[in-house]
């Protein structure tokens, strides 16, 4: 039973992974320095990745051309965060002034760029063939009418006179009195949509009308009074 459970001395042993699956290792690290694929090129470490066709001069470190891309491309020592905002101080030549860089002469390619345009421009539009135009109805024009001229935009002055003043009044009033009236027409019909209550319903239904009370019968004119009485005779 010991010999079934030990393991096997034979296989040999394989690292286990973290992860779940195959472990992996560092294996984009190995095909980095390896490279992709067939044909790749490794990758080359502390050298400065070069094309196919570029050529690769070796310079002599203590030549003062190492010496100055050394300097040039060196780490910069930087103190504190203000360091990196310190420009450099200009070269000076030997009569003591600041070395430039010569300044490139853009003309001639701003000229050709002129050039290209206008040549563009004039391709895109297609020219018209005289042959093919129809010129017999050419005394028929689209722009017989005259264009009407907008009154948009113009500026016009009124005068304010008496008459103006007057109308605006008479304007202000009939605003107010419409204004009334709406507002009156909006409360009546208010208070007669209103719904009556309960105890108002019941109120109405137990009310009797008071008989008129007894008055003096008017008294009649006598002109009136003469003519019921021959009334009264002749009938």
């Amino acid at each position: 039973m010991a010999e079934l459970n030990s393991p096997s001395t034979s296989e040999p042993t394989r690292a286990r992974g973290g992860g779940r699956g195959k472990s992996r290792g560092g294996l984009g690290k190995y095909l980095r320095a390896r490279g992709r694929g067939r044909g790749g090129r490794p990758a080359e470490f502390h050298k400065r990745l070069v094309l196919e066709d570029e050529e690769l001069i070796d310079l002599d470190p203590d030549s003062e051309e190492a010496k100055e891309l050394q300097k040039k491309y060196q780490r910069r020592q930087l103190a504190s965060n203000a360091d990196r905002y310190v420009e450099p101080e200009p070269e000076l030549g030997s009569d003591g002034e600041e070395i430039r860089e010569p300044e490139v002469d853009l003309s001639s390619f701003l000229a050709k760029q002129r050039l290209s345009d206008v040549s563009e421009v004039t391709a895109g539009v297609p020219q018209v063939d005289d042959d093919d135009v129809d010129h017999e109805l050419a005394h028929i024009s689209s722009h017989r009418n005259p264009p009407s001229t907008s009154q948009k935009g113009r500026v016009q002055t009124i005068e304010w006179d008496a008459e103006l003043e007057e109308m605006s009044r008479e304007k202000a009033a009939a605003d107010a009195s419409r204004d009334l009236k709406a507002r009156f027409r909006a409360k009546s019909e208010k208070l007669r949509a209103k719904p009556l209550s309960g105890r108002d319903r019941k109120q109405g239904d137990n009310y009797v009308e008071a008989p008129a009370l007894p008055t003096d019968a008017p008294k009649k004119e006598p002109k009136v009074e003469m003519e019921d009485f021959l009334d009264e005779l002749l009938g």
